[in-house]
């Protein structure tokens, strides 16, 4: 998955997105990408600054972009 892609769409979506629907835009895209490869590319992009993420509940994120 490309990092570019996942900052792309969240810049077009207001800077934040929840996980689900940030998962669902990469699909419809035609990046087919699972939760965990999603997940993957979360944790490195917020280990560089680049997102934050908010944990809501065990099953919902708020991914919000910091640029």
């Amino acid at each position: 998955m490309d990092l570019q892609d996942v900052v792309e769409i969240l810049r077009r979506n207001n800077n934040k997105m929840m996980e689900s629907a940030l998962l669902e835009a990469l699909n419809t895209r035609g990046r087919v990408t699972s939760a965990k490869e999603l997940r993957d590319a979360l944790i490195v992009l917020e280990v560089r600054g680049v997102v934050r993420i908010h944990s809501l509940d065990e099953e919902r994120r708020l991914i919000m972009l910091l640029e």
